[in-house]
C-alpha cells in the first residue's frame, strides 16, 4: 500500500465529558478507527495510520489524559469518548482496531452501538467486568502500588514498562529500535494520576456478553504478551461468533508497534476478505 501525503491529514479536538480529545484523520473511503493502548498514545499507531490511508478513511485519537488530550475532573467513560469522536466526524460506520485498554473500549462500543461497527480487531485487549488475575499478577500489582505509594515513580514505571513493552522475554532479546521507541511512548505518558479517576463502567459490563458481537471480529494476541491476556484473547476468540484468533510471534503488547509489516499484512487481509 501506497503512504499518504502528510498534508493530507487533518487534526482537531472533540469536546467529550468535559474533556478534549486531540484526533488525526487521513484518506477517503470505509472509516477505520485506530484506538490506543494504555502504555501509549495515538502515535503508536504510526506504522499503520498513513499506509492504511490509501485506502480507508483512517482516524486515530489520543485517550483523555494522553498523548495532546485533555482530561476533566468529571465522570467518564472513554467508550462514549469514541463515541463523540465519530460523531464530531460525520462517521456513521467504522471498523475498530483497539489495543489493551483501548480494544477494551472497542469491545464496549460494539456492545452499546452495534449498528455503527463493521468490523473489530481487538489487540492484546482488556474487557470490561475481567478480573481474573492470577496470584503472580496480583503480587506484581501489590509491589507496583507500593512503590508507586511510597513516591518511587521512575521504578514503577520501569517495572510497568518491562511488563507491557518486553513482556515474558529478556529485553536483551527485544528489538532495540522497537524497545526504544516503546519506552519513549511509555515515557511520555505515564503518571499514577489516572488511577485516581477510574471510568465508569458499562452495566452490564463486557465479559458475559461477547457473545453478543455479530460483527466480524479478528483477535491478535502477542505470544510473549502477559499468560492473562493470552487466555483472555482466547476466550474473547471463543465467545465472540465465528472470531478469527491470531497469535504473533516474538511479540510483547504492542504488536502493531513491534512487528508492522505483519500487522498491516493480517489487518489489511481481514478486512478485504470482509470488504470493509
Amino acid at each position: 500500500m501506497a503512504v499518504a501525503n502528510s498534508s493530507a491529514i487533518t487534526s482537531g479536538y472533540v469536546a467529550s465529558d468535559g474533556a478534549k480529545i486531540y484526533f488525526e484523520s487521513a484518506g477517503s473511503g470505509p472509516a477505520l478507527l485506530f484506538i490506543h493502548a494504555g502504555v501509549a498514545d495515538c502515535r503508536m499507531w504510526d506504522p499503520q495510520f498513513e499506509t492504511f490511508a490509501d485506502r480507508f478513511r483512517v482516524v486515530r485519537y489520543d485517550h483523555r489524559g494522553f498523548g495532546k488530550s485533555e482530561t476533566s475532573e468529571g465522570a467518564y467513560a472513554l467508550r462514549r469518548d469514541l463515541h463523540n469522536v465519530l460523531d464530531h466526524l460525520g462517521i456513521d460506520n467504522a471498523a475498530l482496531v483497539g489495543c489493551s485498554m483501548g480494544g477494551a473500549t472497542a469491545i464496549d462500543y460494539t456492545l452499546e452501538h452495534p449498528e455503527r461497527v463493521s468490523a473489530l480487531v481487538p489487540v492484546g485487549s482488556g474487557v470490561s467486568g475481567w478480573s481474573e488475575w492470577t496470584d503472580e499478577a496480583i503480587r506484581y500489582w501489590t509491589k507496583f502500588m507500593k512503590l508507586a505509594k511510597s513516591g518511587a515513580v521512575d521504578r514503577a514505571r520501569e517495572m510497568e514498562a518491562h511488563l507491557w513493552i518486553d513482556g515474558t522475554r529478556d529485553p536483551a532479546n527485544v528489538v532495540p529500535s522497537y524497545r526504544k521507541r516503546a519506552l519513549e511512548l511509555h515515557r511520555d505518558n505515564f503518571t499514577l494520576d489516572r488511577l485516581q479517576h477510574p471510568e465508569e463502567e458499562m452495566k452490564p459490563p463486557a465479559i458475559g456478553r461477547l457473545g453478543e458481537i455479530e460483527c466480524p471480529t479478528m483477535v491478535l494476541i502477542g505470544d510473549s504478551d502477559t499468560p492473562e491476556l493470552v487466555r483472555l484473547a482466547d476466550r474473547i476468540a471463543k465467545e465472540v461468533p465465528s472470531a478469527r484468533h491470531v497469535t504473533l510471534k516474538n511479540a510483547a503488547h504492542l504488536p502493531s508497534l513491534e512487528h508492522p509489516e505483519e500487522f498491516n499484512r493480517l489487518l489489511y487481509d481481514f478486512l478485504k476478505d470482509r470488504e470493509v
